[in-house]
């Protein structure tokens, strides 16, 4: 068995941004070096890695940029429909049997065109089962082996050893509930909002419940703008970074002219889980595969941020611009564009935790955790707790972790924060 190395970088190819994590173990753990780059254009989208030597080069040069040294690395597979995740219910059995169950399990869950896969399970072992319970939980990953190839190959481009490759679900949970004594013991939902895709994972005390994956995120917003607007695309994702934002007390009149009694979910629908109230009684499913001149950006090293709260304007003598003013039209139209996507973000979110009920009636969600580059629209934690009826807070990784970051200030750290749970949770492999 090769020797625990003690110390990894994670790697986290996103759609939008490359993100690494330098991790040493420790109790706490430190994270030594972190650092973001924009992925390159049409690099990677919901299916993979589609150009490995252009990922290569950025990881590559993040790397050298960040000062991370070490060669163990811990990948995320990348592209959500190349990956599939569940909690299975199976009959207590012994590590023999569930191995031959575990096979027909796979041939059964594999939902790709394209059977060449990596698999792996493990027994789900919660601190209160009753240990005399007929049934056992057991997590199933089942990657495409074209997904897993592509990231070896890109450690080999890079110099880097693949120490790991691992799901998302896990590595959030590494970073926002195993290295939090505060919510380790709750049960809480993890919504990650990415630029491809958002995905809602609940987890019980720490172990995952129920994982699932949404195949819309923040560039279907961006397009929603565009539309509206009539603009083109790159502008909408211009002015969804500096202007979009929840106007609570604009709600009562976006929801008249976009919500439809009855209707069934738009955007935000999932193949395989059920548009119907009532609760399947399956196990959790399958997580499915202008005009306009923006603010200038402050020069820092800061990469801009999906959803990035702009600045405040200076006091004028004279008076303040319509594009600086809080009820500029702009920013009202383009909370009408988005909202009726973000309702339907909400109506998942409280469906998912109505199946999580079903399925534990003795538990209920304390806590909604926001993730991703969306998770700072201004007010939208307020608005899902608003809808939902659960606190609802933005997930900070570094709060469980030792911070010994020298090539980047507190300033980047704290305004990255919510970029980094995965990659900071695949560098936390090394010590969970």
């Amino acid at each position: 068995m090769a020797k625990q190395p003690s110390v990894a970088v994670g790697i986290d190819l996103g759609s939008r941004f490359i993100k690494i994590a330098e991790v040493r173990a420790g109790r706490p753990p430190v994270v030594a070096n972190i650092g973001i780059a924009p992925t390159p254009e049409g690099a990677i989208d919901s299916s993979g890695v589609l150009d490995k030597a252009a990922v290569a080069a950025t990881v590559k040069k993040l790397l050298s940029e960040t000062g991370v040294v070490t060669k163990q690395a811990a990948f995320a597979l990348a592209g959500q429909n190349s990956v599939v995740v569940r909690v299975l219910e199976v009959p207590k059995m012994n590590p023999a049997e569930l191995r031959q169950h575990m096979d027909w399990e796979i041939g059964r869950n594999i939902p790709f065109a394209d059977t060449r896969v990596q698999t792996a399970y493990e027994v789900v072992r919660r601190p209160n089962a009753n240990p005399n319970a007929d049934n056992m939980e057991v997590v199933l990953a089942v990657a495409q082996q074209d997904a897993v190839d592509s990231l070896v190959d890109i450690a080999d481009k890079v110099g880097l050893e693949p120490y790991a490759i691992d799901v998302e679900p896990l590595a959030l949970a590494r970073s926002l509930l195993l290295t939090q004594s505060d919510l380790l013991n709750q049960n809480v939902a993890v919504v990650n909002l990415g630029a491809e895709s958002t995905s809602i994972d609940i987890y019980s005390q720490g172990t995952l419940s129920f994982p699932r994956i949404l195949p819309t995120g923040g560039n279907m917003l961006t397009r929603a703008i565009a539309e509206r607007l009539m603009i083109q695309e790159a502008e909408a994702e211009q002015l969804k970074a500096q202007m979009a934002e929840v106007l609570m007390d604009q709600i009562p009149q976006a929801t008249s002219p976009f919500s439809v009694p009855g209707a069934p979910t738009g955007g935000f629908y999932t193949p395989g889980f059920p548009s119907e109230p009532t609760l399947p009684p399956e196990p959790s499913p399958f997580m499915t595969p202008g005009s306009f001149t923006a603010p200038e950006e402050p020069q820092t090293d800061i990469p801009p941020s999906p959803f990035a709260v702009p600045s405040e304007p200076e006091p004028a003598a004279e008076p303040a611009l319509p594009a600086q003013s809080p009820t500029d039209p702009r920013k009202t139209e383009i909370f009408l564009a988005i909202y009726p996507l973000l309702e339907e973000l909400v109506g998942e979110i409280r469906r998912s935790i109505e199946y999580f009920r079903s399925r534990n009636v003795d538990a209920d969600v304390q806590l909604i955790v926001l993730t991703g580059g969306g998770a700072i629209m201004p007010n939208l934690d307020q608005f899902i707790a608003s809808a939902v009826g659960i606190p609802t807070v933005v997930g900070n990784p570094f709060k469980g972790v030792q911070l010994s970051v020298k090539r980047h200030g507190p300033e980047y750290v704290a305004a990255n924060a919510h970029l980094m749970a995965v990659a900071v949770g695949m560098g936390l492999h090394i010590s969970f």
